[in-house]
């Protein structure tokens, strides 16, 4: 599929036609070719409905621009990664979804990560760093979150097709965008717009069809989750905290426990693909077709800690296998001209800090800003804002990729081992504003200070100056807290939606 990339030249040749909005043009109806039905025209078409896709829809909708969302599936559909950053907290505002998110969700205080052996924990409470009520986060059913913000971008007026595959984008002419989907009855139907946004999650529409995409060398794993109902709620689960295990030796993986609904664990396991491939010859003989699920039991039961929380649980959803897990698209295929990769259709890297949906709608937001710029400035100055956004997107990426695989070094100092910020060091502020770095960084401050955040991960791996923190700092008993300090009217929500449960 040929695409242009323009340079300046073509950029501010086109400035005036861009930012020129009448409704006859943006309502303006292509007459039927190829077998398809016609359509009228969109400022921007969107693939893929998921975070990024309504984000931008809403937000572009809001700005009174007219928005297509293409989405191939039927809303609501199952989806892995739920938990969510305090830094999302003024995007949920901005979309007008905080008060109902309030009623329907648990909220996350902070976030309790747990060394291989169990001897070691820190928890790592958003308060210590964030003073408004933006330090309670959110735990989401990704089903029920993902299908309210695609309603949410309909009701600020963007339109919206489920159901509707992509199947051809053309890209030739750098002012139009046309693009060919399938309904669900089989008809064919094209769709013209002044812009393509490709949001189309891990399916990465556009990255695939061009080559762009390539699989990251250091992180080939998979992931294995399903629901729990009853157990224990031990840890800080009572009170909304994230748990994250590490896992040691071959594995090069972790485990997430995370309070869906009171009552209700979702708990996954992320594991090294070459273990997954060994371990794979061992139980085949025995469990047949079910031996992903003997391999997830048998990770879990490895930690006593899951042990005692799963203690008189039971599964209530069938199990999610996430394979190919992280990618990456280059910077200079991202967006040209006339497009513009957002969410994971640009890159999708191990979830290990939760970042997948923070990273996915502020890029969303970014983008949809800059694309407002274009059609109301003109070209020149929107491709300025749209290089800006960029260049903090992939700073963002870059620095959590750096993150994760400061995560997976066994060398280094882990985050289960590094104590947490607190008023009682005053007298040692440079280490207090160390960890208040850490505790940024897992809050999700990292597009606009990405650059500044390498120092925390720095002072982490120098042992010489790690061992003098850890006297000073982890040795001291107020530091092994497994609490956040918050009760349950505070965590668990007045409505919670209906989730599904499999019958036994």
């Amino acid at each position: 599929m040929p695409t242009r990339f323009g340079d300046e030249t073509s950029r501010g040749r086109n400035s005036k036609m861009l930012a020129f909005r009448s409704e006859s043009c943006r309502k303006k109806v292509f007459h039927k070719k190829d077998g398809a039905m016609p359509s009228r025209q969109y400022d921007v078409i969107i693939i893929g409905g998921g975070p990024a896709g309504s984000t931008a829809a809403t937000l572009l909708a809001m700005d009174r621009h007219s928005v297509l969302v293409l989405e191939k599936a039927k809303f609501p559909r199952d989806h892995v990664g739920e938990s969510l950053l305090p830094f999302c907290y003024s995007l949920f505002e901005r979309l007008g979804v905080l008060d109902q998110m309030k009623k329907m969700y648990v909220r996350k205080p902070g976030v309790r990560f747990l060394d291989a052996d169990g001897n070691h924990s820190t928890t790592w409470c958003f308060a210590h760093v964030l003073h408004g009520p933006d330090f309670l986060s959110f735990h989401v059913p990704r089903n029920i979150f993902d299908d309210m913000l695609l309603k949410n971008a309909r009701k600020h007026g963007a339109e919206v097709e489920e159901e509707t595959k992509v199947t051809a984008v053309d890209l030739d002419e750098p002012d139009r965008v046309e693009v060919t989907a399938v309904k669900a009855d089989g008809t064919t139907i094209k769709y013209r717009g002044r812009f393509l946004l490709d949001a189309s999650g891990r399916d990465t529409f556009m990255a695939n069809r061009n080559g762009w995409k390539k699989p990251h060398p250091q992180l080939d794993r998979t992931a294995l989750s399903t629901h729990w109902m009853g157990g224990n709620q031990l840890g800080g689960i009572s009170e909304g905290l994230l748990q994250i295990l590490y896992l040691g030796g071959d594995k090069q993986g972790w485990l997430w426990v995370i309070p869906i609904q009171e009552g209700r664990l979702s708990v996954g396991v992320v594991l090294n693909a070459a273990y997954i491939r060994g371990q794979k010859e061992k139980l085949l003989p025995a469990h047949g077709k079910q031996w992903q699920m003997a391999l997830y039991k048998q990770e879990l039961m490895e930690s006593q800690f899951l042990r005692n929380v799963l203690d008189g649980a039971r599964i209530v959803l069938p199990l999610m296998i996430n394979g190919n897990f992280s990618y990456f698209i280059n910077s200079d295929r991202k967006h040209g001209q006339n497009f513009a990769l957002i969410g994971d259709a640009s890159t999708f890297i191990d979830p290990i800090f939760a970042s997948g949906v923070y990273l996915s709608i502020n890029g969303a937001r970014m983008v949809s800003d800059a694309l407002h710029v274009r059609f109301t400035q003109g070209e020149e100055q929107g491709a300025a804002e749209m290089d800006r956004a960029y260049e903090q997107i992939n700073g963002a990426y870059k620095f959590v990729n750096k993150s994760i695989m400061y995560f997976y070094n066994p060398d280094a100092i882990n985050l289960a081992q590094a104590g947490y910020a607190a008023p009682v060091l005053g007298d040692h502020q440079h280490y207090e504003d160390m960890m208040a770095l850490g505790h940024y960084l897992l809050a999700g401050d990292f597009f606009e200070r990405h650059k500044e955040y390498t120092e925390f991960l720095d002072m982490l791996q120098d042992k010489r100056l790690f061992k003098r923190y850890k006297k000073l700092v982890m040795d001291r008993p107020e530091f092994q807290a497994t609490s956040c300090g918050m009760g349950r009217a505070s965590i668990f929500p007045t409505e919670p939606p209906v989730l599904p449960v499999m019958q036994q």
